[in-house]
């Protein structure tokens, strides 16, 4: 009985070696392919401490394979897995990042640099009318007519709030831009984005003090 029970542990024992006797072979590659699109993505960079600890362990298993210590080298292998998915993640979120932030500073810059078209095709038209008053003022044959003053105007080609209220059939006032905004909100959701062919209202009702408030306004946001 006893012989049987020896015969026994011998033969559990064989089968357990004999089921760790193989190579871990998947395994390693496996985590060769995580640690490799890890890489792909910068995980060296982007994520340092979880990217050596995984390179570590990996070769840690390559050597104990080499060894024939196959049970430490899948040990070995499931912490070079976890630490290689985890790098692998961060470098992935840190790529998405960046993206994300350099796609922003280049969406600032292209509405900056439309900012600055904008304005200066806008001190453009200011000064093409200063200039067309001068000579209308110079004229001795002709006498300029007041402008007669309108309750509503529609916008045009190049128009922007400041260029509207400049008229003088509105406010010949730059500055004033911001009573028609106001009076116009259904229509102007953004004061610099305005479409040709809208008809704004043109209050006539305000008080002076609630134009020099405008007036404020308008310099304080420098919009135009």
């Amino acid at each position: 009985m006893q012989m049987f029970k020896r015969l026994l542990l011998i033969f559990s024992l064989l089968l357990l070696v004999s089921g760790c006797a193989k190579p871990p072979v998947e395994g390693l590659r496996s985590v060769h392919d995580i640690m490799d699109r890890a890489y792909a993505v910068g995980a060296d960079r982007h994520a340092p401490g979880e990217y050596q600890l995984a390179s570590s362990a990996l070769q840690a298993a390559e050597l104990q394979v080499e060894s024939r210590n196959y049970s430490k080298a899948v040990k070995s292998l499931d912490v070079a897995r976890r630490y290689a998915t985890a790098a692998l993640s961060l470098a992935i979120k840190e790529n998405e990042r960046l993206t994300a932030e350099k796609n922003k500073i280049a969406a600032d810059k292209k509405r900056a640099e439309l900012k600055q078209q904008q304005k200066l095709k806008r001190q453009a038209e200011l000064k093409r009318q200063r200039e067309l008053n001068k000579k209308t003022n110079k004229s001795n044959e002709v006498v300029p007519e007041e402008p007669k003053l309108v309750d509503k105007i529609e916008v045009r080609e190049g128009d922007d709030l400041a260029l509207i209220a400049y008229r003088p059939e509105v406010y010949a006032d730059r500055l004033l831009w911001p009573l028609i905004y106001k009076a116009n909100r259904d229509q102007i959701k953004n004061p610099e984005e305005i479409f040709v062919g809208q008809s704004f209202v043109i209050p006539r009702d305000k008080s002076k003090e609630e134009s020099d408030a405008a007036r404020q306004e308008a310099l304080e946001l420098d919009l135009f």
